[in-house]
């Protein structure tokens, strides 16, 4: 009985020993960045520092930076995703006080589209969704939430 439980206790610190060993340490890197998430006359998140370690090789995005400072701060959102499942943007974010500003017509009527808009060091991306947008260390990311109607719309080249 004693050889069965000291091969038990065996097997299992080997079975420790190996997978610590295979567990090769992969190098980290940090990004950090300032995020703000407003809306008109409701600032939702102002000037929050968030900071992401990430593995060697992985991509950041606009996304993923303001995701965690929205995880964070607990403010509940949902994402517009495309067929493949891949997070492109948000399709709506909710306040802690219950507003909830999301994507798509505001009114009845269908006169005024509510969208999503983000920058990034106060430059608007030339193109790309935020999902797709790479994060850099040091950004100062504005996500807006704007309403704009159908007609402004479509006289814009």
């Amino acid at each position: 009985m004693k050889t069965i439980k000291f091969l038990a206790l065996a097997l299992a610190v080997a079975m420790l020993v190996f997978a610590f060993a295979s567990c090769k340490s992969t190098p980290k890197h940090t990004l950090t960045a300032t995020v703000t998430v407003t809306a008109p006359d409701d600032p939702i998140v102002l000037n929050y520092s968030t900071t992401i370690e990430y593995p060697e090789g992985e991509t950041i995005t606009v996304l993923d930076v303001v995701r965690q400072a929205l995880d964070e701060m607990e403010i509940k959102y949902e994402l517009d995703e495309n067929s493949d499942g891949l997070a492109l943007g948000f399709d709506s974010i909710t306040t802690t006080e219950g507003t909830v500003y999301k994507v798509g017509y505001t009114d009845a009527e269908q006169q005024y589209i509510g969208m999503w808009s983000y920058t990034v060091n106060d430059v608007v991306p030339d193109a790309g969704r935020a999902g797709k947008n790479p994060a850099t260390d040091g950004s100062k990311i504005v996500f807006t939430y704007e309403v704009a109607s159908v007609e402004e719309l479509s006289q814009t080249p």
